[in-house]
């Protein structure tokens, strides 16, 4: 059920993303919204509550951008594989290291985006115009983003109090 909601998550954050931001001023050079809801995925503990939204979410933005195959999947996959990898040894969920693992995720997100395009021999941006576009996305991600992932935290824990709920009141009835 966890799954199912953070991918109706996903889809609410693409709409927005796609439609709503640019409409304001926010373009997508700006923020990647769904790089926080990565993040947060990362931080599951079990694989079947991370890693079936990273990909689907993924498949998603790629067949709406017209991105080539794959793009963004694979950078939102190696995001969710290297936060969920980080649990094991950091606590990447605290405080201090919450910031620090989002704006390692924008420049892997990054690294990949720009990756691409000189791995299929076409012209990408130059380092000054990738460096100022990191930099933003950076900033907005370590800002906004850790407001996001505390907004996914406190629906998550809404969902399993109501799971629990639902759960007690058929072990009352049974």
């Amino acid at each position: 059920m966890t799954a199912l909601l953070f991918l109706v998550v996903g889809g609410a954050l693409i709409v927005l993303q796609t439609s709503v931001l640019p409409l304001v001023g926010i373009g997508p050079d700006r923020f990647d919204l769904l790089v926080p809801l990565m993040v947060f995925l990362g931080l599951q503990p079990r694989l079947r509550d991370g890693l079936p939204p990273v990909i689907l979410i993924g498949l998603a933005v790629d067949s709406l951008s017209g991105a080539p195959p794959g793009y963004y999947a694979t950078a939102y996959f190696w995001i969710w594989a290297l936060v969920h990898w980080l649990i094991g040894f950091l606590q990447v969920g605290g405080t201090f290291m919450l910031p620090v693992a989002l704006a390692g995720a924008v420049v892997v997100e990054n690294l990949v985006l720009l990756g691409i395009p000189v791995l299929l021999g076409r012209p990408g941006p130059t380092p000054t115009q990738a460096a100022g576009i990191v930099v933003w996305q950076v900033a907005w991600t370590v800002v906004m983003g850790a407001l996001l992932v505390a907004g996914f935290t406190a629906v998550q824990r809404r969902l399993s109090r109501y799971q629990r709920q639902v759960q007690a009141r058929r072990a009352v009835r049974e």
